[in-house]
């Protein structure tokens, strides 16, 4: 059995109910649990792997639930940087027609090494696009994610309908047939369940997750929707879909059924605690108590919000109607960051600019603590886990440190949890252990070849650039269209 000492850590956030704070405390691990933490532990076994905690500090490792790992090698291409959503999706469907199974391995690499190496210990990733019948690329990200060894949530996500007008435009604009990257209500149903009985493991600690969902809502099949819902219980696991709700969203569910979008969803049974929405940019006040009342939990991601000009999303009314807000990096391709740390950061500030919340000042200002405990506590409630987030006795053995001794967090270590996301000059974790496994020691990455992910990743993106030129004519990588 593997066995673990981080000694004397100098800092240790424990993010559990009291918000324990330690110093000058070690954290021992036996296989993938915390069996001990506490000042000067004497553990007499054989074998126990050692690591330096002087000058560093612990948190339990960021779980981010919102991802999508396969538009990383579609990042900051200048047809794409200036488009609001539509627009946006517009040029990035062009481009992820041509994903081959290679692509979206070197994408999940590099999605991993990212989130390992700024803190993240735990990811969830939306994967729903699976372009002229290529299902076995979910696959491919479950294979590449265990080798590199995060904590995986992977919801097989799909599209049976596309969004807005997107399907005029792209034959228009692209010469794209849409019906080539949309799937079937059959081949979904189908997929979904092979994917369920192939990767779901809902013991405790498992490493590996199944979800799903739409990456719209599809008004259109309540039928598909409920059957979605109906397997994601069947398999205790997960269902989740993007829910600003865009105009044309609102406008398709008020001529169908006279209702909101979140009310149909309550109306269908597809609101309750195995539930959790993404982006929420729109939501009233009166669809926050439709999640509340159900126990459904959001996810927010301000860098993307940002990137694509949605308005702030309401995440201070969804806390203070005790929602679970949780943290997600969003796709490389809408956020071209996976940085788990910074997001943390835009998180506590994009929701103190000036009217974005009427009727909240500062005394109600995100603060260090709340965007941490989002990130930890919330993060695991969003994916309906109990066994990480914290760092307690018998949680799992998922702890990231960061080192406290560099001059971007000098004179600020008065609250040195606090300096993490005010402070500093780099977002890199010093150690990333995942289930008892140490991925990241000292700055150095343990779990692949870094300069290998890097060039994979680089030659996927020209290949794809490559191939859209040859068949649309279009330089993506120009500014003008």
């Amino acid at each position: 059995m593997k066995r673990l000492l981080i000694k004397d850590i100098r800092y240790v956030y424990c993010m559990d109910e009291a918000d324990t704070f330690l110093e000058h405390t070690d954290i021992y691990i036996e296989g993938n649990v915390i069996k001990q933490i506490g000042k000067d532990l004497r553990i007499l076994a054989d074998g126990i792997r050692v690591i330096d905690g002087a000058g560093k500090l612990a948190l339990p490792g960021f779980v981010n639930t919102h991802h999508h790992f396969y538009q990383n090698i579609t990042r900051n291409i200048p047809v794409m940087q200036k488009g609001n959503l539509l627009g946006w999706l517009l040029y990035s469907y062009g481009a992820w027609e041509n994903m081959q199974e290679e692509d979206v391995r070197a994408a999940a690499r590099l999605a991993v090494a990212e989130l390992l190496m700024t803190g993240c210990t735990t990811s969830m990733d939306f994967m729903y696009f699976f372009p002229h019948g290529r299902h076995r690329l979910m696959d491919a990200e479950f294979e590449e994610v265990q080798k590199l060894g995060l904590r995986f949530h992977g919801f097989r996500g799909c599209m049976p309908v596309m969004e807005g007008d997107l399907p005029v435009k792209l034959k228009e604009q692209l010469g794209i047939d849409a019906s080539g990257l949309i799937e079937t209500y059959d081949d979904i149903l189908e997929d979904c369940d092979r994917t369920f009985q192939k990767y779901h493991d809902s013991s405790r600690f498992s490493m590996t997750r199944v979800g799903v969902g739409p990456t719209t809502v599809v008004f259109e099949n309540p039928d598909f929707m409920k059957e979605l819902k109906a397997m994601a219980d069947r398999y205790k696991g997960l269902c989740h879909t993007h829910l600003h709700p865009r105009p044309d969203e609102m406008k398709k569910c008020d001529e169908a059924y006279h209702m909101r979008p979140h009310q149909w969803l309550e109306s269908i049974g597809w609101m309750d605690k195995n539930v959790s929405f993404a982006h929420i940019s729109r939501h009233t006040a009166d669809e926050l108590d439709i999640l509340a009342r159900n126990g459904a939990c959001v996810t927010q991601s301000p860098s993307c919000h940002m990137r694509l000009g949605y308005p702030v999303a309401p995440a201070l009314e969804a806390d203070e109607r005790g929602i679970p807000v949780s943290i997600g990096v969003d796709g490389g391709a809408s956020n071209d960051s996976g940085d788990m740390l910074g997001e943390l950061r835009t998180m506590m500030y994009v929701h103190r600019i000036d009217g974005s919340h009427p009727g909240y000042g500062p005394e109600q200002w995100l603060n260090a603590k709340e965007v941490f405990k989002m990130a930890t506590v919330n993060g695991a409630k969003c994916l309906n886990r109990d066994d990480i987030g914290m760092l307690k006795e018998g949680m799992a053995a998922d702890v990231v440190l960061f080192s406290m001794i560099q001059p971007g967090y000098a004179g600020a270590l008065t609250d040195p949890r606090g300096a993490l996301v005010y402070c500093g000059n780099n977002h890199l974790a010093d150690t990333s252990i995942v289930n008892g496994n140490v991925l990241i020691e000292n700055g150095v990455f343990l779990a692949g070849d870094l300069r290998q992910i890097t060039e994979d990743a680089n030659r996927a993106t020209e290949r794809i650039l490559h191939q859209v030129k040859e068949k649309t004519g279009i330089d993506y990588a120009k500014w003008e269209v």
